[in-house]
């Protein structure tokens, strides 16, 4: 029997390197938001997007029915002024209004919750 071609290992190889190094990127991440305080903040939803999950980047893509969708927000807060980004779930996507002022629960770079002030 033959051995196998050395650049198929090679390329075997790398890709277990990437696989683990971004599992342990998320878990280093997962970790410090575990251990960071949760935050009140003052902030305005200043615009939202959806997405589909694989985000294949093709101009003749079609959005599939049932295809996973993955959500982000940008607030910008008002007390400091800087803009932050966060990946929200779908209901909570859906109940963000652009332009909503309220206050916005963050624990490290997780969204928690946004309460919009009363009219």
């Amino acid at each position: 029997m033959s051995k196998p071609p050395l650049i198929f290992i090679i390329v075997l190889a790398i890709i277990a390197v990437l696989a683990s190094r971004q599992f342990i990127k998320q878990r280093r991440e997962n970790a410090a938001n575990e251990a960071a305080p949760m935050r009140l903040l003052s902030a305005e939803v200043k615009s939202k997007r959806e997405f589909p999950s694989p985000n294949r980047r093709s101009r003749q893509r079609e959005v599939i029915a049932g295809e996973e969708m993955r959500y982000e927000a940008w607030f910008h807060l008002l007390n400091d002024g800087s803009d932050i980004k966060l990946t929200v779930t779908a209901n909570d996507y859906h109940q963000l209004d652009k332009g909503a002022k309220g206050e916005l629960k963050v624990q490290g770079s997780r969204f928690i919750a946004f309460t919009p002030d009363a009219p």
